[in-house]
């Protein structure tokens, strides 16, 4: 019995050293580069003024995450019998559907563009590193889908072999037994917030810097896939037009290309050009480097001009950066918090109607997260079943659900960003809808009462027909008022 007791305090000892030596280098790794950053996120890089708040707050979420395996561990040894074994049931279809999903956008993206990655000169490492950079937004992306199917999975074979009628039989209340469930999909919104918080919507910026880091990445640029939009920014205060060739997808990292600046004086005379094969902006003293170019000189008489070459040409005294060259043409769907943040509040005196979206979106970081956990309010109560019937009505509620969530989304999202409704409803809208239908849905299968889509129906149903009575008592009212 003995040997047996040290067995077992072996086998929960070890995983847990493991994984805090692991993440405990993974920690001290990422400390020491955010020392040596001195706190300072990518977009720092490109000229942005991170808030303090918005810095701490990467942090914390950072940490946590990387942390976060080993407290995991300790709360799943601490933990009862009951709770391991639900947990493991659903961690292994979450594990192969994860792992399928992610394998599945593998196969396409490299049908669709293996050649275009072979001919840019890419090597594994290399080709390696342009899906690498992807993985934050299509977890984020795949992350509820997943959680979804593991659930109804793990819950469904539960109800079947009448397990969950045993657990309820011996005294456990339904909460009780969903309670793992519910941390499951907590869990999966820290993940997702992290991600969303900022890497995720600039994954699209980093693939393609990966993408124009290839030795033959210049020419395959030229595929309208890849071919980088140019960039006309005019400087009014300083009486400076910026027209850039080609702008990198990451500000902080890339150079400018094909670079043409107009110097003009107060009545708007041209006086200096500058003509560049690369710029790069210098975060640390906030100057300008020419790489490669051509400066012509124009004097009051138009004949005479000077012309003169150059191949590094340092300027110290311009007050552009290469957000604020950028910010004009900027998407908010590949801005994480900290930028949409930046661009709210630099650009405060600019019309609502132009801001719609970056609010808009702004709330959509935070609410985009949330709804991992809100799918757990739907899946548990759907994956009980008491039959096959039930098992295959339940999955097809909740893909009708889920496919409603997503539709409800894009909808509410579109309203805010034309100012129909505010930015902060049309972000939380939807979590708020199916947070309350899953909670209905938890209430009636507390009650053991069948759930299909035809009494989620009628369930509705009922509720509308309770509340028209209300509004049409008010109505009444205030018309004899």
């Amino acid at each position: 019995m003995l040997r047996n007791s040290k067995n077992n305090y072996l086998k929960s000892i070890v995983p847990l050293l493991t994984a805090s030596i692991i993440c405990l280098t993974i920690f001290w790794l990422w400390l020491r580069f955010e020392i040596a950053r001195h706190g300072a996120s990518q977009l720092h890089f490109a000229g942005i003024e991170q808030s303090k708040g918005d810095t701490i707050i990467r942090q914390i979420l950072t940490g946590t995450l990387i942390l976060s395996p080993t407290l995991l561990l300790i709360i799943y040894s601490r933990s009862k019998l009951l709770t391991k074994y639900i947990i493991r049931q659903i961690i292994l279809p979450f594990s192969y559907s994860l792992g399928g999903f992610i394998a599945i956008w593998l196969v396409i993206d490299l049908s669709d563009n293996g050649p275009d990655l072979v001919k840019s000169g890419a090597t594994i490492l290399g080709i390696a590193k342009y899906y690498l950079v992807q993985i934050p937004q299509i977890l984020v992306t795949i992350l509820p889908i997943t959680l979804l199917l593991s659930i109804l999975y793990a819950l469904g074979k539960l109800s079947k072999s009448n397990e969950i009628i045993s657990m309820v039989s011996s005294g456990l209340s339904l909460n009780k037994i969903l309670t793992p469930v519910f941390f499951i999909g907590l869990y999966c919104s820290l993940i997702s917030l992290t991600l969303n918080y900022e890497w995720a919507p600039e994954a699209e910026a980093h693939k393609e810097t990966v993408l124009m880091s290839f030795d033959k990445a210049d020419t395959q640029s030229q595929n309208k896939q890849y071919k980088l939009n140019s960039r006309l920014y005019r400087n009014r205060e300083s009486h400076r037009t910026w027209f850039i060739g080609a702008m990198p997808p990451n500000l902080a990292s890339a150079k400018l290309r094909n670079v043409e600046i107009y110097q003009s004086d107060k009545n708007g005379k041209l006086i200096q050009s500058y003509y560049s094969n690369q710029a790069k902006w210098n975060h640390l003293d906030n100057s300008w480097t020419l790489i490669n170019g051509t400066i012509i000189q124009f004097n009051e008489n138009s004949e005479d001009i000077v012309q003169r070459k150059f191949q590094n040409l340092v300027i110290a005294d311009w007050n552009e950066t290469p957000w604020k060259i950028y910010s004009g043409n900027l998407v908010p769907e590949e801005l994480g918090i900290p930028g949409l943040s930046f661009h709210l509040k630099s650009n405060s005196e600019k019309p609502a109607k132009s801001l719609a979206a970056f609010k808009t979106h702004w709330h959509y970081r935070w609410a985009l997260p949330l709804s991992c956990l809100v799918i757990t309010l739907i899946a548990s109560p759907l994956g009980i079943i008491s039959s096959k019937r039930s098992l295959t009505s339940s999955a097809t509620a909740a893909m009708i659900i889920f496919f409603l969530m997503v539709l409800l989304t894009n909808l509410f999202l579109a309203l805010a960003q034309g100012m129909k409704i505010p930015a902060l409803l049309g972000a939380w809208s939807t979590n708020l809808i199916i947070a309350c239908l899953g909670i209905m849905l938890i209430i009636s299968r507390r009650n053991n009462s069948e759930i299909s889509i035809l009494s989620i129906t009628n369930y509705l149903r009922k509720s509308y027909r309770k509340l028209l009575p209300r509004q049409q008592k008010q109505t009444s009212s205030r018309l004899s008022s």
